[in-house]
């Protein structure tokens, strides 16, 4: 059995329905369990014979966390810890899903895992940690740091800006922040086959989208697939920003691009063009 935690978040949502397709055994939880106690997470999992636990749950609201560090390092950090030293007493299988944001966001070649962490600011740090914390409590682990990350469940950027297209003559888009769409099927289709061919080569992992882009490329892209697919009818004018034209409590990283060389390598896995899988998504959820 497969225990999806944060089963009601964007990827938890995704990762569930793809795990359902695929006809595996899988239980999801949310805030029904509180996975940051020993006792909430022995008492729910008694008598299930759980072989991998997926962690989708964190604290991801990265300006709040600046002022929520306490809730965030629970989230972030206590409840990987717990669900990590449950796994080692319990011989099951851990994913854990991590971020861009444990590196500084400086430079211009994409980050391997094994680059120096450096994170800027309480999201970040807190993921960092709770990297450490799974690290420490369990061999049998597999950390995927992901990026960019959207979807068809939950808020998002790309369904932030086809709003914003649709309510709004003129807005303007970050234009000197680099990274890697993620579509949440994608990166639950190599969960997904992670669990299904018990993979053990265990460590960490970099799995988001192929190739780069800013968020004012990314909002190009959205607008011209949306309006080819017949999603909207506007016109806005849409403007390349700055970082210090849209300032924002946290730091956001200016290089979010990772290296997905180690997930190939290894796994033979690789993920699509970032372009191919923002199509692919608008057609979705055209209908």
């Amino acid at each position: 059995m497969i225990w999806v935690v944060g089963a009601s978040g964007m990827l938890g949502q995704e990762l569930s329905a793809v795990l359902k397709t695929k006809g595996l055994d899988a239980v999801g939880t949310d805030r029904d369990i509180d996975f940051r106690k020993a006792d909430a997470v022995a008492a729910f999992t008694h008598g299930k014979d759980i072989q991998w636990v997926v962690n989708c749950a964190a604290y991801t609201a990265v300006d709040k966390a600046e002022d929520e560090p306490e809730l965030a390092h629970s989230l972030n950090v206590d409840g990987p810890a717990v669900l990590a030293r449950w796994c080692a007493a319990n011989k099951a299988n851990l994913i854990h899903i991590s971020t861009d944001y444990v590196f500084s966001g400086e430079g211009n070649s994409p980050y391997r895992e094994d680059d120096h962490p450096a994170p800027t600011g309480v999201y970040g740090v807190t993921k960092e940690a709770g990297e450490q914390a799974v690290r420490g409590a369990l061999e049998q682990h597999i950390i995927l740091r992901t990026a960019w990350l959207y979807g068809q469940y939950g808020p998002n950027f790309v369904a932030t800006m086809l709003r914003l297209m649709r309510e709004k003559p003129e807005f303007g888009v970050v234009n000197d922040q680099w990274g890697a769409p993620t579509w949440a099927f994608d990166l639950s289709q190599v969960i997904a086959h992670l669990i299904q061919t018990n993979a053990s080569a265990w460590g960490t992992y970099h799995a988001s989208g192929e190739g780069q882009v800013t968020w004012f490329g990314f909002t190009q892209e959205i607008y011209r697939e949306a309006k080819d697919l017949g999603l909207l009818t506007s016109t806005p004018v849409i403007k390349p920003l700055t970082t210090a034209q849209y300032p924002t409590k946290a730091k956001r990283p200016a290089w979010s691009v990772l290296s997905k060389a180690k997930l190939k390598s290894v796994y033979g896995l690789t993920f699509p063009q970032w372009k191919d899988s923002l199509a692919r998504y608008l057609h979705l959820i055209k209908g």
